[in-house]
């Protein structure tokens, strides 16, 4: 587990609880949509639709599978401290993010190193199960496709099929807008469960 889940959850659903009824503040910054006649919030995260309720809780739309708990704090994060700055169109390395050598190592560990060993010479299969996640091709690598992570957070995963004299590898890139939406730490946490889910589609 990437976030402590006592801690961090708790947290995110105080911080959370303490803003919700700023509505269209909240619209406004994320991207959300909000359903008066539910009392809900309605946000979209890595290809499928979210309901908020005001006192924090979360749960997949059409769904009682309960939300994996990292799933819960980035929602909830990325609603109460997404900036409301669109995407800049231009994309940053996770090492060009604010202190991200700091979580340099365990990012590749967590996500970059199992994207490289799960699609480095199974391009296909990256790219049906990118499809099914919502992504978008990219004309990066030898595959690539980016992804609406968030409404106004895309990120972009990269594989390198390698040769005789390299191995495969991938990179997860982030539009340069991501900084004002999540911190570091979180956004390490977000690509790591985008690798996973990614993966986990592969392998059916």
């Amino acid at each position: 587990m990437l976030i402590n889940e006592l801690d961090a959850l708790n947290e995110a659903v105080r911080r959370f609880a303490g803003i919700s009824g700023d509505h269209t503040g909240i619209t406004l910054r994320t991207g959300a949509l909000y359903d008066p006649h539910r009392g809900k919030y309605l946000l979209d995260y890595l290809g499928e639709r979210y309901e908020i309720s005001p006192d924090g809780s979360v749960q997949k739309e059409a769904s009682r599978e309960a939300v994996p708990y990292n799933d819960q704090v980035l929602i909830l994060q990325y609603l109460c401290s997404a900036s409301g700055l669109p995407p800049r169109g231009h994309w940053l390395s996770f090492l060009e993010l604010p202190h991200g050598e700091l979580h340099h190592a365990p990012f590749q560990h967590d996500a970059l190193i199992p994207l490289a060993r799960a699609f480095g010479h199974r391009l296909e299969a990256f790219s049906l199960a990118a499809r099914i996640l919502g992504g978008e091709k990219l004309s990066l690598g030898d595959c690539a496709a980016k992804f609406l992570a968030f409404p106004k957070l895309p990120l972009a995963v990269i594989i390198w099929s390698g040769d005789e004299e390299f191995p495969p590898r991938a990179s997860i890139l982030f539009d340069a807008v991501a900084p004002t939406h999540l911190s570091t730490a979180a956004l390490w946490v977000l690509g790591v469960e985008l690798a996973r889910k990614i993966i986990a589609l592969a392998q059916g």
